[in-house]
């Protein structure tokens, strides 16, 4: 396999983030035991990234995307959604998520 080199010097690993390989969004947060509400791609839920007693997270079933209208965090996608919800850094978060695969 060739080593192809990036912007900065360096080679790109065999193994990288493979975004085709991230869950489908509604399934993703169904999973993650988000009661979901509302009505089209846009649902409402508690959101788990801050103690919340009122459905503030809005969650775009389609992109994955979100937004806290209480606590403010948001990102465009679940991967973003498990980065913040875990504490975890990039890469492990696209490896639990099974996105993180080898170049062929």
């Amino acid at each position: 396999m060739k080593l192809t080199s990036r912007a900065g010097g360096g080679n790109w690993p065999p193994s990288s983030f493979r975004r085709d390989l991230l869950p489908i969004p509604s399934k993703y947060y169904k999973g993650q035991g988000l009661k979901l509400s509302g009505g089209g791609e846009w649902k409402n839920a508690l959101c788990p990234l801050h103690h919340d007693t009122r459905p503030s997270l809005l969650v775009h079933l389609v992109s994955g995307a979100f937004r806290c209208m209480a606590c403010q965090k948001h990102g465009g996608d679940v991967l973003s959604f498990h980065m913040q919800r875990y504490g975890l850094k990039f890469r492990e978060a696209a490896k639990q998520l099974g996105a993180w695969g080898t170049r062929t």
